[in-house]
């Protein structure tokens, strides 16, 4: 039983997935902002030419250890042109992709000098998209205080999202000393990206609940339902959170988002401590919610098999398994569905406890924004 789970856990980090658009995140916490930090938001940033913008990408790509090839151009403009320069305020780059470009790939793909403690191994494999998760979650190590709530394989600390978050505000500030508003801005969204993340609990622990596990098939095929089954669970939380935000309605998710709290972190591994206390009842309130239905064999969420109606979820509505789905289900799994169905305050639960990691993700956001506009050396009125 015991290399059971540890084969499962092995294979449990191979969906990297994240809050489903930082976009969205900013959307509803920049606007929040502004008026407190007006005088920063609007001031102009000049947009280097193509050649100039591909060329610090390549040196980046030396410095970060990241793929070139995964980030995209900004730029419109050539080099050498006699046109005028282009131009975009500090507000509309906070609320540009910049904040989602992590998850492009530049973390993909990489060679083994980036991942000396063969992390990768844990974390999604070395290729494709699931190989950046090494640099976007980090599993701080079994804790034996906590033997239940602190599960993982390895029993040693995984991961390098403290340190890159390190790294990444390292170099916005080196830029912003240099007056090198466009690339310290844009760093800093990487930074605020990798921040954001540790605030997901499924990045910071690699079992928010052992509830999730289909023990029922601990004799039969009990990693490959492990691995399906968490990455449902995972996969079903995303698509959660990302239509919590959506509603407009008054205590909807993005709400949580609002407000003037501020913390500035002294070291990034302060970032987890509130996610992996939330972790073990968020895991509850989303086994509330769905039940065992991510347990099934005939749902694969991130491959796009089964069916979840986040909007009606999110409403108050039962889960939607469709007439084609259910076919697929044994009376077990469908009495499991019925039940997940009506369990009372499921979704209040969820969005209470996502509500919670918002408000100090928001508070960690707007801290980090504060502290690297605190440096009075940048100009105001080139936006250089």
């Amino acid at each position: 039983m015991i290399s059971a789970i540890a084969f499962v856990l092995l294979l449990f980090s191979g969906q990297a997935m994240a809050w489903d658009g930082h976009r969205l995140i900013h959307d509803r916490l920049i606007p929040a902002i502004e008026e407190a930090s007006r005088r920063h938001l609007v001031q102009k940033v000049k947009i280097p030419c193509q050649e100039d913008e591909r060329r610090e990408i390549e040196n980046l790509a030396r410095t970060l250890g990241v793929n070139a090839s995964k980030i995209p151009l900004h730029s419109t403009a050539k080099c050498g042109k006699k046109i005028l320069s282009t131009e975009s305020t500090v507000a509309e780059l906070f609320l540009s992709d910049w904040v989602d470009e992590p998850d492009f790939g530049m973390d993909q793909d990489l060679p083994a000098e980036a991942d000396p403690a063969g992390d990768r191994a844990w974390m999604g494999g070395l290729n494709g998209p699931t190989s950046q998760g090494f640099r976007h979650m980090v599993f701080p190590g079994f804790e034996w205080a906590s033997p239940v709530r602190s599960i993982q394989i390895p029993f040693r600390p995984v991961g390098q999202a403290l340190e890159r978050i390190r790294v990444l505000r390292s170099a916005s500030d080196r830029y912003r000393k240099e007056q090198n508003l466009f690339w310290a801005l844009r760093l800093l969204n990487w930074e605020l990206h990798l921040i954001q993340d540790l605030h997901q609990p499924f990045h910071v622990t690699q079992v928010p609940h052992v509830q999730m596990l289909p023990w029922k098939s601990i004799f039969s095929g009990f990693v490959a339902r492990s691995t399906q089954t968490m990455a449902n669970y995972h996969f079903a939380y995303e698509g959660l959170v990302q239509e919590m935000l959506r509603e407009k309605t008054e205590g909807a998710l993005g709400e949580c988002l609002a407000g003037e709290d501020s913390r500035v972190f002294s070291d990034p591994s302060e970032l987890m401590l509130e996610p992996r206390k939330e972790a073990w009842g968020l895991g509850r309130a989303l086994l509330g919610l769905l039940g065992d239905y991510p347990k099934s064999t005939a749902v694969n969420l991130p491959q796009g098999i089964g069916g979840i109606d986040y909007f009606g979820l999110v409403r108050g509505k039962p889960l939607f398994v469709n007439d084609e789905e259910s076919d697929f289900l044994d009376r077990d799994e469908k009495r499991a569905v019925e039940r997940s169905s009506v369990v009372v305050g499921a979704v209040d639960s969820l969005k209470s406890a996502t509500c919670g990691l918002f408000r100090v993700m928001g508070a960690y956001t707007r801290g980090e924004i504060g502290r690297f506009f605190e440096d009075s050396s940048i100009s105001i009125k080139t936006g250089k």
